[in-house]
């Protein structure tokens, strides 16, 4: 691994979903090369224990407990949308998983600029693909027909920030349409590690009896998990090329490390020209 980064990025970083922060509690977390030392309140707060440290700022929403982490020790300059699907009964819960990567975090970002990965690796070439840049956030809209995750599958993902992906996706799959929230969110351990919680939520399908709603959901979790688990892989194995050859037809790749870069850097460093209108690749 060549030209590390000389700091964790700027932003909101998930430390778990609000389900495994029972009041009086103490989780340790280990994060940013350090321990971190959550507590949930009576009050139903979260409190987060720095030692001889100012707390850093805390936020739960979209059922996930957040952080800002900022070198330059300043407050947020933004905040995630809300999403409303995580605050209805219509959808279940999102399901987690945790994967450990050795690596650093930026190797995640790439893939959203890598419409070339969907044939070979989740067998589902793309028919669209489409990139755009606004301020802190990035987003990849595509369509397919995955043997995974279903025909007709349409899918819009969000980084807001450098950390905290969410996606929405629709598909036919097993029959039936299928609604879906990803998030990909992921906590830097080291600067050549990070751990992975990646979220899935089901929207509820009328009709169903309670039974098969349940396993309904839980395979299309379990075809989630497994396709994630294919692009885990490929952050697990990536070697960094500071500036790689592309080929005519490929994403935007520069332009979308560009604007990566920006929460690497003093805000007063930030370089203008990030933005990315909406475009087909």
């Amino acid at each position: 691994m060549s030209d590390l980064p000389d700091r964790f990025p700027r932003g909101w970083f998930v430390l778990g979903h609000q389900r495994d922060f029972l009041v009086g509690e103490i989780k340790t977390i280990y994060g940013f090369n350090r321990k971190l030392q959550v507590q949930r309140l009576e009050d139903n707060s979260i409190s987060l224990d720095l030692g001889d440290q100012e707390p850093w700022p805390i936020l739960e929403i979209n059922q996930m407990v957040m952080v800002w982490h900022d070198a330059e020790g300043q407050a947020p300059d933004f905040l995630p949308k809300k999403i409303e699907e995580c605050y209805s009964d219509d959808w279940s819960e999102y399901s987690m998983a945790s994967f450990l990567v050795k690596n650093n975090c930026r190797e995640l970002i790439d893939n959203m600029a890598d419409k070339g990965h969907f044939g070979p690796v989740h067998q589902a070439p793309f028919e669209g693909f489409w990139n755009e840049a606004k301020d802190h956030t990035y987003t990849q809209e595509m369509t397919a027909d995955s043997p995974i995750l279903g025909r007709d599958l349409f899918s819009q993902a969000t980084y807001e920030g450098p950390a905290y992906m969410t996606t929405y996706m629709s598909a036919i799959y097993d029959g039936q349409k299928v609604e879906s929230r990803l998030a990909v969110t992921h906590i830097p351990l080291t600067l050549t590690s990070f751990q992975i919680n990646f979220g899935v939520m089901v929207k509820k399908v009328p009709g169903m009896s309670a039974e098969d709603e349940a396993a309904f959901i839980q395979g299309y979790v379990d075809a989630n998990n497994f396709a994630f688990g294919q692009d885990v892989q490929i952050w697990e194995n990536k070697i960094y090329i500071p500036d790689p050859v592309v080929c005519d037809g490929d994403g935007p790749l520069h332009k979308l490390r560009k604007w990566y870069g920006q929460f690497l850097v003093n805000r007063e460093d930030i370089p203008a020209g990030l933005d990315l209108e909406k475009r087909e690749f």
